[in-house]
């Protein structure tokens, strides 16, 4: 028999909000439509950080809120849901104005988007986007931090 003098070495931390600030520092934001892939949207900086600190704070181990892997979390929502999450996780009005990059896929872009926006490849400011979500569809929101 061997007998073990070894201390039991206890797991590491759930991810924190100052962890995710020592080691990453690149936040990203990707919205798409879960029926409709051609409705595709990116976005970075300080929103897209307080969109992932959102999403982590409200992750549980059976909710709505997912942890895709380290630093990547994502929420399916409908789109009343969706406007409510993005127009919280700031105090100030200035996101409005971040800009958001309308994501290029092989399909047809989505029509409301090409109607009022332009083409993809273009970039329409964060507060359009609030315009452009419908109650009645569901979004995957996946906020990322590298």
């Amino acid at each position: 028999m061997v007998v073990s003098t070894a201390t039991s070495v206890p797991p590491a931390a759930a991810p924190s909000d100052a962890a995710t600030n020592a080691e990453g520092r690149i936040y990203d934001v990707e919205l798409h439509d879960v029926d409709d892939n051609s409705f595709h949207l990116r976005w970075g900086g300080e929103h897209a950080a307080a969109v992932l600190a959102a999403l982590r704070h409200a992750h549980r181990n059976r909710g709505p809120v997912r942890q895709v892997e380290w630093g990547s979390y994502e929420a399916v929502l409908d789109g009343a849901a969706a406007r409510r999450l993005l127009t919280s996780v700031l105090p100030d009005a200035g996101w409005q104005r971040q800009p958001v990059e309308l994501v290029a896929h092989s399909s047809d872009p989505h029509p409301a988007v090409v109607a009022g926006l332009g083409t993809p490849g273009s970039v329409i400011a964060l507060a359009t986007v609030l315009e452009l979500l419908d109650d009645g569809r569901r979004y995957s929101v996946l906020a990322d931090v590298y």
